[in-house]
């Protein structure tokens, strides 16, 4: 069978502009590295949390549900996240010459994560005339359960601690958006915590370096 120069030319023509089009179309352009979906997030907004059950007063987050129980001895805390499937789970508990331990069981469940961590920062809180101290860790690894947590206390009477948790297995990398957004809403809340019936400031200042010692 004898085949024509002239269709050699053209299929070789054919072909060229075929790939030089597929090269400014992106439907052809070869794949790039997977990402995550774009996370949505409503703008930062507040309101007070008061309740006659619990001894302190604060602000949350208005996308967030409050629920609360009392239990043997403490009140269990739920700050909500419906649309973010998180939520920030705490526990009330009053001192009874117990801070050093109740500090050290926190310092224990942050190194429970360790063997899923890539790091942990942490830092402290600290305001006499508040009567506020405690300490904020944040755990750094994509397959950390409770990226963040924290505790506060009076040092005499109040603790209470908190951590965040999302409902299903963690991917920290492509949740690092709400995670810094709700971490946003901690620090609001941090900073607005009050003690209902405060007493007299006492010399207990060092409380909260003696988690260190």
């Amino acid at each position: 069978m004898k085949i024509s120069k002239f269709f050699v030319l053209f299929v070789v023509a054919a072909l060229t502009a075929s790939f030089f089009v597929s090269c400014d179309n992106p439907e052809y352009a070869s794949p790039k590295p997977k990402g995550y979906f774009r996370i949505d997030l409503p703008e930062h907004s507040y309101r007070k949390l008061d309740t006659a059950r619990l001894p302190f007063t604060c602000d949350y987050a208005t996308i967030a549900e409050y629920s609360a129980k009392d239990t043997a001895g403490s009140i269990w805390i739920h700050i909500t996240y419906p649309q973010q499937h998180a939520a920030l789970e705490m526990t009330y508990l009053p001192v009874r010459n117990n801070l050093r331990q109740l500090m050290l069981n926190d310092e224990k469940f942050v190194e429970f994560h360790f063997q899923k961590a890539d790091d942990v920062e942490d830092s402290y809180i600290y305001d006499k005339d508040a009567e506020l101290y405690g300490k904020i860790f944040d755990i750094k690894g994509k397959e950390v359960a409770c990226p963040l947590q924290f505790w506060l206390t009076d040092s005499t009477e109040h603790y209470l601690r908190a951590s965040l948790y999302f409902n299903f297995a963690p991917n920290n990398d492509s949740l690092q958006p709400v995670i810094d957004y709700i971490r946003e809403d901690v620090m609001r809340m941090i900073e607005t915590f009050e003690w209902k019936n405060k007493k007299p400031v006492q010399d207990s200042v060092e409380v909260v370096q003696s988690c260190d010692e």
